[in-house]
């Protein structure tokens, strides 16, 4: 298996060499760079066409975990709070105000004369209805965990309604940021539409979807806010890089997501951001041979992030400090650090674990994010190096999701990556460290009542306390393997005008052609 790793590495060279990026990237890894060399001007216009990596797997924002679905219906729907790209706090958006009436009553004034793209106005009712259905159970919200403080929602007079906590919260508003509004009436009235022909407020409506082709937004003339400068956008479905490169300097393209690293020196823009995923290894410590701790943190020995940062992405990734955060986000541990890479240490554990060769199932998906396939056959090279028996498969993004979310019937380890928008590790430990947790294989009751008492803590310093206290338990239980921080690389067309975001998200409506 170590000549595999071997072979990786000689392909991502040989990748470099063909791109002519003759080695690591140098540039600067915060704000943006320029390069004047083949890209292909485009003439001035008012609509943009971006490559995303994958299709969405619905446009209802309300169910899935999907980036690919998020960077359109970030543009279609809007949220009872905004998050600033810059600042990452929370600012008005569907609500104007909000304040604490108690402990567990939040109060929300809301925007007047706002229309959804059908016409139907915007009203308390729909604010209500929306809170109501991504909580409820029979739903299956995949992003239900974000809200699950939230007991209740009531409709107080015509512009404003009340939040009602299962206990005190005090990232609500940040919540908020995370909830798309719906129309009540065409939900209702059109439950199988609501997937395909999304109605929102925001400052796009969907125009087409071509069933894996493209999805073509317009700007809706109907918005209430500042006109967007772009008046049109269509998301093509480009898996591979190369593909993406290709459409990038002919033209065909304004913007690319998720571009190698190897190409960047050929793009004719690009633009970087430290981005917000973190991608990991999951393990089920719930049954089977990663039930062990004494195997889990051999794994943990196992793996070379430093190799995975500067070989595999050349510098646009930074190693995760032990945990699935970074300084920055509330309740980052500066006392953490990485596992060391220590085969040999691992291979010891291992025998004392009393491993004796079954196989280790790794599951994976390819295409979602930079470099996923190639990161998750060089953990599995790395885990076979120290001493694992793994079998890596990997599943269509439909069936990773499926997967994910089902964890009864996890697999040993599963590759995956979490985005938090949060920048709150309410939402980590929630999701993925609580018992009963969406994507949660692990279950450690002193940790789960620590993971509640963070939750409902008003005292900053306190709060944060205990998140420290629960990052330094999951290190030394590991549930997992914190790999990379990656960067987010666009590829842009010398027209675009656009500042990546801190949250990643893809606003077209905060885009300009210059």
């Amino acid at each position: 298996m170590k000549k595999i790793w071997l072979t990786i590495l000689i392909l991502i060279l040989a990748v470099a060499l063909v791109a002519g990026c003759g080695g690591p990237a140098q540039q600067s890894q915060q704000g943006s760079s320029s390069n004047n060399t083949s890209g292909t001007s485009t003439p001035a216009k008012d609509s943009i066409v971006i490559a995303l990596q994958g299709e969405p797997t619905t446009l209802d924002p309300q169910y899935p975990d999907d980036g690919n679905m998020r960077a359109v219906t970030d543009n279609v729907f809007e949220r009872l709070l905004e998050l600033d790209g810059k600042t990452l706090e929370p600012k008005p958006g569907l609500a104007t105000d909000i304040k604490a009436v108690d402990s567990t009553t939040w109060q929300l004034t809301l925007r007047e004369g706002v229309k959804f793209h059908n016409g139907d106005p915007f009203t308390a009712e729909d604010a209500v209805f929306s809170i109501k259905r991504i909580i409820d159970p029979a739903y299956k919200s995949q992003i239900a965990g974000n809200f699950s403080t939230i007991k209740d929602a009531k409709v107080v007079d015509a512009k404003t309604i009340q939040i009602i906590t299962d206990g005190p919260d005090p990232i609500l508003p940040k919540r908020l940021t995370k909830l798309d509004i719906v129309d009540k009436k065409y939900v209702e009235a059109n439950p199988d539409k609501v997937a395909t022909a999304p109605v929102g407020t925001g400052p796009y409506q969907v125009e087409s979807w071509n069933r894996g082709v493209d999805i073509k937004i317009k700007a809706f003339d109907g918005y209430w806010g500042n006109k967007p400068a772009i008046k049109a956008a269509t998301y093509r479905f480009i898996q591979e890089g190369s593909t993406r490169l290709s459409a990038l300097k002919a033209g065909e393209i304004d913007l690319a997501v998720n571009m190698l690293p190897e190409y960047v020196d050929q793009l004719p823009e690009y633009k970087t951001s430290d981005g917000i995923e973190f991608t990991f290894l999951r393990f089920n410590t719930l049954r089977g041979p990663m039930k062990n701790k004494l195997i889990r943190q051999a794994a943990c020995y196992a793996i070379d992030r430093d190799t995975l940062a500067k070989s595999l992405f050349m510098g646009y990734a930074n190693v995760a400090q032990g945990q699935m955060a970074k300084p920055g986000y509330f309740g980052f541990n500066d006392s953490l650090k990485p596992y060391p890479y220590d085969p040999e240490k691992a291979k010891q554990l291992l025998k004392e674990a009393g491993y004796n060769g079954e196989v280790i199932q790794l599951v994976s998906e390819r295409g979602r994010w930079l470099k996923d396939g190639e990161l998750s056959e060089a953990v599995a090279s790395m885990l076979t190096d120290a001493g694992f028996n793994v079998k890596l498969t990997f599943l269509s993004w439909q069936e990773w999701l499926d997967t994910l979310f089902n964890v009864e019937k996890a697999p040993d380890i599963m590759f995956s990556s979490n985005g938090n928008e949060l920048f709150d590790m309410d939402r980590f430990y929630q999701a993925i460290i609580k018992t009963g947790g969406p994507q949660s294989t692990y279950s450690n009751p002193e940790i789960d009542k620590k993971i509640t008492e963070a939750r409902n803590e008003m005292d900053t310093q306190k709060r944060l306390q205990l998140y420290k206290e629960l990052s330094q338990a999951v290190y030394d239980d590991p549930f997992g393997i914190p790999l990379l921080n990656l960067k987010d690389i666009y590829g842009m067309s010398k027209n675009l005008d656009w500042e990546p975001r801190q949250d990643s998200r893809i606003t077209v409506y905060e885009m300009k052609l210059k």
